[in-house]
């Protein structure tokens, strides 16, 4: 599996995990299977992921927010370099603007782009 601290390509994470090598929450067979967070966009990384209002992620948070299985996450570091920072399972979904709107600061999203919230918690990390 993965080793926390260690660097792995999208690559890496899709062969193991499956899904979207290009999104962000990756799905395979109607679950999401991994969080790749780019801390520009999720400045509060890895416990706090925001879902944007397009239409891919908007799908994928719901999806996520109804999973009780936890998933590895991954933290940008360059280009293909992402992170393993350990699995993590969702705490909370937030998805009311007044809700969300603590979260966005830094992220360079407007409130108005945000449709969910995701907390998650760590589970275990190894």
């Amino acid at each position: 599996m993965f080793v926390i601290g260690k660097d792995y390509t999208r690559e890496d994470i899709h062969s193991t995990c499956g899904g979207n090598k290009q999104a962000f929450l990756p799905t395979h067979h109607g679950k999401v299977v991994a969080a790749c967070l780019k801390p520009e966009r999720n400045p509060e990384a890895p416990e706090v992921v925001l879902c944007s209002t397009g239409a891919a992620s908007r799908a994928a948070g719901r999806t996520l927010a109804r999973q009780t299985n936890d998933i590895p996450v991954f933290i940008h570091q360059g280009s293909d370099h992402w992170r393993y920072v350990g699995q993590f399972a969702v705490a909370t979904s937030l998805a009311s603007p007044t809700e969300c709107a603590p979260h966005i600061l830094g992220s360079g999203f407007t409130i108005g782009q945000i449709s969910r919230v995701i907390k998650l918690r760590k589970t275990k990390t190894a």
